[in-house]
């Protein structure tokens, strides 16, 4: 299965580090628990990196980078959470509240990946890939380019 994930220019370099959510936590990891986040198709990276970006002309963006990454093929190594079992609270809750939510899954990942429903289009997923789960050192960069962005995404 191929997943995407987006990086800014020069983070593109190093496209499986978890640093940056190590570093500041995200909607459902905690600071100091890094994962890779990364989403099912490019439109849907493409739409969560954006939702993120702080407000900037298209100018004074970063480059962006798209990463396309093959996961290994284990039936198994993948979860998918359906979010009609989710809390009430996981769009709309703060990040202490969504971060708990797969405690069990970071503390000991019993999966490579979980794939969640995407806050922006819930029909659509993200895929959270746990570093220390023995399969994600089979997780193969198939390939980077840089994203052009038309400048109508940024009115």
């Amino acid at each position: 299965m191929d997943v995407y994930r987006i990086n800014k220019e020069p983070y593109h370099q190093e496209p499986l580090s978890v640093v940056g959510s190590h570093r500041h936590g995200g909607r459902w990891n905690p600071k100091g628990m890094g994962i890779l986040y990364t989403s099912r198709t490019p439109e849907l990276a493409l739409l969560e990196t954006l939702v993120h970006l702080p407000p900037l002309t298209l100018a004074e963006l970063p480059q962006l980078w798209l990463s396309r990454l093959r996961l290994p093929v284990e039936a198994d190594s993948i979860f998918w959470l359906d979010p009609s079992k989710l809390p009430a609270y996981w769009k709309s809750g703060t990040l202490g509240e969504t971060q708990t939510i797969l405690t069990e899954w970071l503390q000991a990942p019993f999966c490579l990946a979980i794939a969640v429903p995407s806050v922006i289009l819930e029909m659509s997923y993200n895929l959270l890939l746990h570093p220390q789960h023995a399969s994600f050192a089979e997780v193969e960069v198939i390939g980077q380019s840089p994203i052009p962005l038309d400048s109508r995404l940024r009115k």
